[in-house]
């Protein structure tokens, strides 16, 4: 049997790492032989909801997965603009009144993760190579361009390319940023070093996340006509505010209330970073907030909390023929509901890149600084926005208009420079499509890659 022309493996096996093999299998034309190895024992999501927008949708369409993720969409997308998510100010104690409503397109597509999940492992490709209970502890690259894995369970594997799609807590990441260290201090630099070894791990931003399902049913039984069983909410307030959106077809609700300590941004998360906690202290933060959020918060029955963590400013998503995907390479807060959609981004340039015929083995370390060029700008700019979203939801961050005008952040027009914020935060979701990312990685490729 002859050798594929190139062998990807890919370390992990979420959202991004999925969506990658789905690129190659659908793009390539060329014998790319795919391994994917996931740390669990078999495909499993973290998490509860994932909002896409018009950017993700976009690649969803050229993967042909429209109609399969528009079934589990509460409402299916149609191409115009649509009501997403409503703003109240809410921790005044008083009834307020929504003072803000995004209009995008498609608004907001709210799926479960796990259900989305599903349908990227039923669509790959008959005769797949998927690896469980396979996490990666070590890699090397020698001199004849092969990428050596070695696993938990001591087993090894070779590769043209690896794909580090393993997480916030990414491996991959963390042994690419020890090995960049050391050749920095081998080398005499020793401030880059150090620079490079504030990479190794992500960085908490201070912020926790409890999470919680409801059942919709739940809600509108004891509080009928409440408008978080249909409407995408955000309750805002000082220090804190609270998400909701319909999943699962509108039977489930995803609620997460936010609860921030600015100060102890890039300080060390003690604990574990997700922990099951008693409904009790998900619900307390939120005893001022006004009655509509607490009757949301009362109808939970079970929550756990999330210390949230992201990575700023990565230099380089790849080094040799290794690259970072997803949450391994730009970890984020989940405060514009780009994460899911950025990975799939990645997945989609990525896979475009190695599916070109000019890219083989012989060229990778040229293909993937095309891959970095392109989308390292975009995904640190997305991380950095939704930093800044989160910061202005709890007036942590107040506008420059509304600092020059010197209103009050919470009064009515106060709310009014933060609404033009948040709409000109969150444009960056749906103004543009990947696909011009894509007409600039060709002619990187045309430039840098093609025979002369």
């Amino acid at each position: 049997m002859p050798s594929p022309k190139l062998r990807v493996a890919i370390c992990g096996g979420g959202i991004g790492g999925l969506a990658l093999a789905l690129v190659l299998h659908k793009f390539s034309k060329q014998d790319i032989q795919v391994d994917l190895y996931e740390s669990k024992n078999g495909f499993s999501e973290f998490g509860a909801g994932i909002t896409i927008w018009k950017r993700t949708w976009h690649i969803l369409k050229l993967l042909g997965l429209e109609g399969s993720i528009g079934q589990i969409a509460v409402h299916p997308p149609v191409d115009a603009p649509k009501p997403g998510f409503a703003f109240r100010l809410s921790d005044s104690g008083e009834a307020t009144e929504n003072f803000y409503r995004i209009i995008a397109p498609f608004g907001s597509i709210t799926v479960h993760r796990a259900d989305m999940a599903k349908i990227l492992v039923d669509k790959l490709p008959e005769g797949f190579r998927s690896h469980f209970s396979k996490r990666l502890v070590h890699y090397t690259e020698n001199d004849r361009n092969i990428v050596t894995m070695t696993f938990a369970d001591g087993t090894t594997a070779e590769a043209d390319i690896l794909i580090g799609a393993d997480g916030v807590k990414s491996f991959t990441r963390e042994k690419m940023y020890r090995d960049l260290a050391k050749a920095a201090e081998k080398n005499g630099d020793i401030a880059k070093a150090k620079q490079l070894e504030d990479f190794i791990l992500p960085s908490w931003t201070g912020t926790y996340a409890y999470r919680s399902l409801v059942e919709t049913e739940k809600l509108l039984k004891a509080q009928p006509g409440h408008q978080a069983a249909t409407t995408p909410l955000m309750y805002l307030g000082k220090g804190r505010h609270i998400v909701s959106y319909p999943i699962s077809r509108g039977k489930l609700i995803n609620l997460i209330g936010f609860v921030s300590h600015p100060e102890k941004e890039g300080t060390k998360l003690e604990g574990p970073a997700v922990i099951d906690v008693p409904r009790e202290e998900m619900i307390s933060p939120y005893a001022g907030f006004e009655t509509e959020a607490r009757q949301l918060m009362e109808c939970v029955e079970s929550s756990s909390r999330w210390g949230i963590s992201h990575i700023r400013g990565l230099p380089q998503y790849v080094s040799g023929r290794v690259a970072l995907l997803g949450d391994s390479a730009h970890a984020m807060t989940t405060n514009i509901g780009a994460g899911a959609g950025q990975a799939i981004e990645d997945a989609y340039i990525l896979g475009l890149i190695l599916s070109e015929d000019v890219v083989n083995s012989s060229n990778l370390s040229a293909a993937l600084k095309v891959y970095d060029s392109i989308r390292r700008p975009i995904g640190n700019a997305f991380v950095e926005r939704s930093r800044s979203m989160g910061l202005a939801y709890e007036f942590n961050h107040i506008p420059e208009p509304a600092q020059k005008a010197g209103v009050e952040p919470s009064s009515p027009e106060g709310l009014k420079y933060l609404a033009d914020f948040i709409f000109e935060t969150w444009t960056a979701n749906w103004r543009e499509l990947p696909d011009k990312d894509w007409n600039e990685a060709q002619q990187l490729i045309q430039e840098h890659l093609s025979p002369r």
